[in-house]
């Protein structure tokens, strides 16, 4: 047999490991698919086709040294070693990318989003990943079954295939190396272009909703494993952009509170609109809406991000995620900036964050520490594991009682955060709530019905409160929670929450507002409210302010715009709007403000 007959036979045992690999690999897309069925609307076979061709682009990045060994002319004597070599790169490196793919089948309905490098190194590292790694197999026990057949598979066919180019006559071409490792390098480029294909490359294809069907989790892995910070934008001379978008604010008091109000911030665990509502013929949450019913209460409220971490900067600091990691986690968390807890502290408030979870959670009490926050209280300082939920932490109802104790002894003015933890995956109830929660249709239902009993019994003691009529109470979601129903799953509802501030006083008149309001416009607010004049950097603006808004947050590299509820609209680098474009203003806004983010995050210029 000729050098080149044993060159294509070798070639195609090669392709024979690739194809099962891309086989597999198409199995776990469908079953993404399947198992969020709702939460992808109008999917196609070309998005089944395009996913596949961003399958091989991964393959050929993440095995580029197995083909380089494989394809490598080497003595007959080395010959077995590399043949074993190869299969053990082969087989670990395949199971990887199976691996990722099979965790964000069952995440995603939590992010929306395919996992990145920096979010996976924080689950890693979590806490939490012990504590609830049991609960998460027991759940998801099909998808470790799934993870251990597909990976026999994969063993037995690669040895199979491994026997059969072992057969193959001895080739030394030093012509089918280059060749092979060349077309290879073009994939793993996705073709000829002048940047190799990324993440936003996905929405060239298909809608941003769907992009992540194309995408798949090895690849947005290694897309972000080098993830150096946002870039430089210059869409607009700095003269421009200001004519559009200037984070620099001051504020303008509004003289309804009078000075010195106390803060008491509830900050609630995947209270999404779906489920949470005045109004709303499928709320589990009767008390809280009838709070927010005697509120400033704003219809078409945002969640700037997806998870707990993108809260926190978004809503004391008005630092959204606009990038592909969370503010917490990135390198400009030790950026300087002011937010509103250093504020009020200069002010003599004293400042204070409840989070029943285990200290060090999330990195939250690192944040409190950068935002100059008195008190952090967690697990640690509740010191109570009777009242531990065996997950996350202390159940909301003793958390939220314990909390009023502890404002008790605090000089006036205070600012408080709670940030409750019950309507959490796995979703648990304590045993004597549970004849007395709501059911729904989503496991996600009686958990907020749960921690609506527990807001209840937290009101009826805090009324009892010498400072509860000198108190204003902000009530705000961090994100929506996961949801398995088509209506409940259009982008404009993956991120409407309740948004609410109560003046138990009656100074501040209960309103239905139906303007978009977002996290990031929490804490200007609050300035304007609280009647404290300053100048302040938020990328947010206060509902009081007359300037332009953009709403806004970050999916898979595209910002998308609530400016219009429930019609948001989706941008990227990739896309042009014409000007006669209805939005075209709005979308001069969004990139002016990302311009200005972009520069300020690389710069350190989050301050006046």
């Amino acid at each position: 047999m000729s050098n080149a007959s044993n060159g294509l036979l070798v070639f195609i045992s090669f392709l024979k490991k690739i194809g099962v690999l891309l086989g597999l690999l198409l199995v776990y897309r469908f079953v993404l698919f399947i198992f969020n069925f709702t939460l992808f609307k109008g999917v196609t076979f070309f998005d089944f086709l395009i996913g596949t061709w961003f399958d091989v682009i991964t393959i050929s990045l993440l095995l580029f040294p197995t083909i380089v060994l494989y394809f490598v002319p080497t003595p007959e004597k080395w010959r077995q070693w590399k043949h074993r070599i190869n299969s053990i790169l082969f087989v670990i490196t395949s199971l990887f990318i199976l691996a990722f793919n099979a965790w964000d089948i069952a995440y995603y309905s939590y992010t929306l989003k395919r996992i990145s490098f920096d979010y996976l190194l924080f689950m890693l590292n979590s806490t939490e990943t012990n504590v609830l790694a049991g609960t998460f197999l027991a759940e998801f026990w099909w998808l470790l079954v799934l993870f251990l057949l597909s990976s026999i598979f994969l063993i037995w066919t690669e040895r199979k295939i491994k026997s059969e180019s072992f057969s193959i006559k001895k080739i030394q071409s030093w012509l089918l190396f280059p060749l092979v490792t060349a077309l290879f390098i073009v994939i793993g480029r996705g073709g000829f272009q002048l940047k190799p294909i990324g993440i936003l490359d996905a929405t060239i294809y298909t809608t941003v909703e769907k992009s992540p069907i194309v995408l798949n989790s090895a690849f947005t892995v290694i897309k972000t494993i080098e993830f150096r910070g946002v870039q430089v934008k210059q869409y607009f001379s700095k003269e421009e952009e200001l004519k559009y978008f200037n984070p620099i604010r001051t504020s303008q008091p509004q003289k309804i509170l009078p000075d010195s109000t106390n803060i008491v911030f509830l900050l609630l665990e995947s209270f999404g609109n779906a489920y949470v509502g005045p109004g709303n013929p499928e709320s589990f949450t009767p008390f809280l809406d009838s709070i927010l019913n005697q509120s400033l209460y704003f219809e078409n409220g945002y969640a700037n991000g997806r998870t707990s971490m993108d809260a926190l900067p978004t809503i004391l600091s008005s630092i959204p995620a606009w990038m592909d990691e969370p503010f917490i986690l990135s390198s400009y968390s030790s950026n300087q900036f002011t937010g509103l807890p250093q504020i009020l502290k200069s002010k003599g408030y004293e400042t204070a964050f409840f989070h029943g979870a285990t200290n060090g959670s999330m990195r939250f009490d690192s944040y409190c520490t950068a935002t100059e926050i008195n008190h952090y209280y967690g697990r640690k300082e509740y010191n109570n594991e009777n009242h531990f939920d065996g997950n996350w932490g202390i159940w909301d109802h003793y958390m939220l009682n314990w909390s009023i104790d502890k404002m008790n002894s605090f000089k006036k003015p205070f600012f408080s955060m709670i940030f409750t933890l019950s309507s959490h995956h796995p979703y648990t109830i304590p045993q004597e709530f549970k004849s007395k929660v709501k059911s729904g249709p989503e496991i996600i239902c009686a958990t907020l019905s749960y921690v609506d009993l527990a807001l209840q019994s937290f009101f009826e003691k805090a009324k009892k409160q010498v400072w509860y009529k000198n108190t204003l109470f902000v009530i705000c979601a961090d994100h929506t929670g996961p949801t398995n129903r088509a209506e409940k799953a259009t982008l404009d509802m993956s991120y409407r929450i309740p948004i609410a501030f109560y003046d138990p006083s009656g100074k501040l008149k209960p309103e239905k507002s139906k303007v978009s309001f977002q996290q990031t416009d929490i804490y200007p607010t609050l300035l304007d409210l609280l009647n404290i004049q300053t100048s302040y950097y938020s990328i947010g603006s206060s509902f009081y302010s007359k300037q332009a808004k953009v709403i806004a947050t970050f999916a898979q590299q595209n910002l998308i715009s609530f400016g219009k509820p429930g019609n948001p609209l989706s941008w990227n680098e990739a896309k042009t709007y014409p000007k006669n474009h209805p939005r075209y203003s709005e979308i001069l806004h969004l990139k002016a403000a990302y311009q200005r983010y972009c520069f300020d995050l690389l710069n350190n210029r989050m301050r006046p």
